[in-house]
């Protein structure tokens, strides 16, 4: 009988939906192995690894009580920044350590890594975030500012004390370090003012010295020199006009004397002249007066003071002559009865010496008076006028050293200004020290504080369970590919006709004994032992590696920053 042809079996490209079936039934055990491993792996990592539990505080930050337009501090007023300088110097390494032992922290680390591995992990386990109260109760006032202090440990008390612990150094670090930052300023206001007030007093010695080396010729006496110049002229003036006056009348008196000789002629005896009565004196004194009133009358009103002062000697020497001529009068009269009764007696007329001539006297007196008075004058026009020229060369002078001393002068305003602005700004210092050192100024308080956590906040177990269930199914599915992969045996028939080119002439079934049966019992039993006790290798290695593995559980969890803004 003949064989019928081979066709091509398209079922033998693909198994399909029942092939994939067929496949996960007949490797379920295979499939069941990695499957069980990873999930027991999981499974036991999610029950050993350590809850992790975060505590938190709520921290304000107080305004200063008194307002800033009163006092203005002196320390930097943002809060993020002061928070970032403050966690700069409170997480150090020294404190965190010591934060450690003192609550028996990280202990597994500490024995197997270093101690700044231990500090970045404690650090990367604190989280400040600054907050912003936006409440409607606080609209009306200044917005306040908060921040919260965050820890998270494997114990709860732990992390509550951890983190009330750093609230407590955040407060006392803020009032150490504004205290601080308060007397720096003050210190270094103190050391500016002394250099300044030194700059000063040796500006000051220097426009002292330059005033004392040109004296009478500084820009502040310019008026003074001016109204002296002007007195002076006054005074040279006056001085010409007596010397003129002086002159004047010291050639009147010449021209006198000069008359009285040409027309006296010689007598015998020095002392001979005509018989001059004090009348006569008086009257020629009287006439030179009138001669000066003319001439000061041809230059002068009425009302000068030398005009006013000659009128009265006129006045005065008038009526004196008056008296005299009538005292004349009553002594001719008598004179004459004395001749008439002593003519008897005389029989000769004998010439006799006259005494001195008081006209001549009286002449001379007045002619050396006028030289003296020249003289005087003469001396008193060039005193003045060497004074004028002093007083001349301080005025030329005056510019040159108005700009010098405007020079000298600039920079000691503008070191006295800046004197007075760092008095001032000393000033404010010592008051924001003063409320710094009250606690009166920028302060932290706590307004909730750390309390044990309700809920551990990691690892997200379920996710974790999420994970390792994902896992073992890809495993599984990994699994069972390789062995198809590998296994090239036969298991239907169609499979035989689709690939070798021979007909097939009958299916044996797989005949099962008794002892085969025994065997395979057997071989499942110790297959089951061996899983079993696989199984309990992977659970305790899980626990050997997820007890107290503060670690792992960083790394399972999201890190944090240590100081971020929050919205």
């Amino acid at each position: 009988m003949p064989t019928p042809p081979i066709q091509y079996d398209d079922s033998a490209k693909g198994p399909g939906l029942a092939g994939l079936l067929e496949i996960a039934r007949r490797r379920r055990l295979l499939a069941l192995l990695p499957f069980l491993f990873v999930i027991t792996a999981a499974a036991s990592l999610a029950v050993f690894l350590p809850s992790v539990w975060t505590a938190k505080t709520l921290v304000l930050v107080n305004r200063q009580q008194i307002p800033e337009r009163f006092v203005a501090p002196t320390v930097q007023a943002d809060p993020e920044a002061r928070l970032l300088t403050l966690s700069q110097d409170i997480l150090t390494p020294e404190r965190l350590m010591k934060i450690a032992q003192d609550y028996g922290l990280y202990q597994n680390l500490r024995q197997t890594h270093r101690a700044d591995e231990v500090v970045d992990q404690m650090r990367r386990d604190i989280r400040i975030e600054l907050v912003e109260d936006k409440s409607e109760r606080r609209a009306r006032e200044q917005r306040s500012v908060l921040f919260t202090i965050a820890y998270r440990a494997p114990d709860p008390q732990v992390a509550a004390g951890v983190t009330n612990t750093l609230a407590s150094l955040y407060i006392q670090e803020n009032g150490r370090l504004r205290e601080k930052q308060a007397a720096g300023t003050t210190a270094f206001l103190d050391t500016q003012l002394a250099e300044i007030a030194n700059r000063l007093k040796g500006q000051e010695q220097r426009i002292t010295a330059y005033k004392e080396q040109h004296i009478g010729e500084l820009p502040e006496q310019r008026d003074t020199n001016v109204r002296t110049l002007e007195r002076l002229q006054q005074q040279l003036q006056l001085a010409s006009e007596n010397n003129r006056r002086a002159q004047e009348r010291k050639q009147l008196l010449t021209d006198s004397l000069a008359q009285f000789d040409t027309t006296s002629g010689t007598v015998a005896g020095p002392g001979a002249g005509p018989n001059v009565t004090p009348a006569d004196t008086a009257a020629a004194r009287l006439s030179l007066l009138r001669q000066e009133l003319a001439a000061l009358q041809s230059r002068f009103h009425d009302r000068y003071p030398d005009v006013i002062q000659m009128k009265d000697q006129i006045r005065i020497l008038e009526a004196k002559v008056e008296a005299e001529k009538k005292a004349q009068a009553a002594q001719a009269a008598q004179a004459a009865q004395a001749a008439n009764a002593a003519a008897v007696k005389k029989t000769t007329r004998d010439l006799r010496v006259v005494p001195s001539n008081p006209y001549i006297q009286s002449l001379m007196t007045q002619l050396d008076q006028a030289q003296v008075d020249a003289k005087a004058s003469t001396q008193e026009i060039a005193d003045i006028n060497r004074q004028i020229a002093v007083y001349q060369r301080r005025l030329e002078n005056t510019p040159k050293h108005e700009q010098e001393l405007a020079i000298i002068t600039r920079d000691y305003e503008t070191t006295r200004e800046l004197h007075r602005a760092l008095l001032a700004k000393r000033g404010e210092a010592d008051m924001a020290s003063e409320l710094e050192q009250r606690q009166q100024g920028e302060t932290f308080r706590v307004i909730e504080p750390a309390r044990l956590p309700d809920q551990p906040a990691g690892p997200n177990r379920f996710r974790l369970l999420l994970v390792g269930l994902a896992l073992a199914l890809g495993a599984s599915g990994v699994a069972v590919l390789l062995a198809e992969q590998v296994d090239t045996s036969f298991r239907r028939v169609d499979e035989i006709r689709a690939t070798a080119p021979m007909p097939v002439l009958s299916a044996i079934p797989r005949i099962t004994t008794e002892q085969d049966r025994y065997r395979q019992l057997r071989q499942r039993r110790w297959a089951t032992a061996a899983v079993a006790v696989g199984l309990f290798l992977v659970a305790g290695t899980s626990f050997l590696v997820a007890h107290n593995n503060q670690t792992m559980v960083s790394l399972l969890m999201p890190a944090q920053p240590t100081t971020t803004a929050g919205r």
